[in-house]
């Protein structure tokens, strides 16, 4: 009988096949002692995320006011010319060029000589005015005892009347022609009219001059003015009534702030077509003489107004799928986020003008891996250290 062919097996119990079958039953061999040597181990529990170490600020709403910061030039408040008030040799020029001088400083001297001479022969009729009424006075003390003895008429006793009213009026008119004698002779000096910086002379001494001669000029320094133009965008889209009185400040070509701050007291009511700008004035107290007229700076005029807005730190702001946001601690000092509407940033804080509560916990350190419902360990900021 015909002998079946032999094939040897494998120790994995696989019968030695012909080469061309060999390769596939080599590999499921394999397959099956790799799959019956390893077995599968079960799953570890997920280890608890740790706490996030952050800290935190209480919030609480302000008042938040945006400034805007314009260009701006000083000007004197106006230019006053010192005139003569008599004529005369201008005398002496008593002021330094180009100084300051004060309110009622003398500045000039006229020849007073001549309304000297007027103020003395003013003063004599005054004299003789005087000794004239009490003539009359006199005269009519006794014609009123002679007409209530019916010693004399009623016509002389109003005669008599007559002429203590004459020399009344005498008195009056002398006693304005002394204080008129007295106010040329004042006006001989020529006194600044104003405190401020002065000017050159214009005209020199030896000079004939006649009344209402420009003789130099002052400009007052304190106050001072600052005009400026805002934009008419800003002046549309501006929320509070800047006007009147609103508080402003003034920044200086060394860019350092002005000591003092000024009120605006004039606001155009008009549009400038050309440059499509509001015309603005406000005015600095300048006591030291810091600003000169003509000098660049630059005005800060407030020109929106934030109500019941949260100031934090910028950098606690991040990006979500939504916008932005940040991270707050809730009651179970877990991580919560908050959507959040932004304003402008002013003077390094970001403006929040929804999405927190007052009271609320913010995270200001630590927040850049959180997740919400991450547990928290809280290390809060008191406002001190802010």
């Amino acid at each position: 009988m015909p002998l079946k062919p032999f094939y040897p097996k494998l120790a994995s119990g696989c019968p030695l096949l012909p080469v061309t079958r060999r390769p596939l039953c080599i590999l499921l061999a394999i397959s099956a002692v790799l799959i019956g040597g390893c077995g599968v181990e079960p799953e570890k529990p997920q280890q608890p995320r740790p706490p996030g170490r952050v800290s935190t600020v209480t919030v609480r709403p302000e008042l938040a006011i945006q400034y805007g910061e314009y260009a701006a030039r000083v000007r004197s408040t106006g230019r006053v010319d010192v005139r003569a008030q008599v004529e005369g040799v201008l005398k002496q020029r008593l002021y330094v060029e180009g100084q300051f001088v004060s309110k009622g400083q003398p500045l000039f001297q006229i020849d007073r000589e001549a309304y000297a001479f007027a103020l003395r022969r003013e003063e004599s009729e005054l004299a003789e005015a005087q000794a004239s009424l009490l003539q009359a006075q006199r005269d009519w003390d006794r014609a009123q005892d002679l007409f209530a003895r019916k010693v004399t008429s009623e016509h002389d006793k109003d005669k008599a009347e007559t002429a203590r009213q004459v020399a009344q009026a005498r008195l009056s008119r002398a006693l304005a022609a002394v204080d008129d004698a007295k106010r040329l002779l004042r006006y001989s000096s020529v006194e600044a009219p104003v405190d401020g910086i002065t000017s050159l002379e214009a005209v020199a001494e030896g000079n004939l001059i006649k009344a209402g001669m420009l003789l130099a000029t002052v400009t007052p320094l304190d106050p001072i003015e600052v005009h400026f133009s805002l934009p008419a965008a800003d002046f549309r889209s501006r929320k509070s009534n800047v006007g009147p009185d609103t508080s402003v400040t003034l920044r200086l070509e060394n860019g350092r702030l002005f000591q003092h701050a000024g009120e605006l007291n004039f606001t155009s009511s008009v549009v400038d077509p050309r440059t499509d700008s509001v015309q603005l004035r406000a005015v600095f107290p300048n006591p030291n003489n810091d600003l000169l007229p003509g000098q660049f700076a630059r005005v800060q005029v407030p020109v929106r107004e934030f109500k019941n807005v949260f100031l934090i730190d910028p950098r606690a702001v991040s990006e979500g799928p939504h916008g932005s946001q940040v991270f707050t601690v809730d009651a179970e000092s877990a991580a919560k986020v908050r959507p959040v509407e932004l304003g402008p940033v002013l003077d390094g804080r970001q403006v929040v003008i929804s999405g927190l509560r007052m009271g609320d916990q913010l995270v200001i350190n630590g927040h850049v891996a959180l997740r919400p419902g991450q547990p928290l360990a809280v290390a809060k900021i008191s406002e001190e250290q802010r």
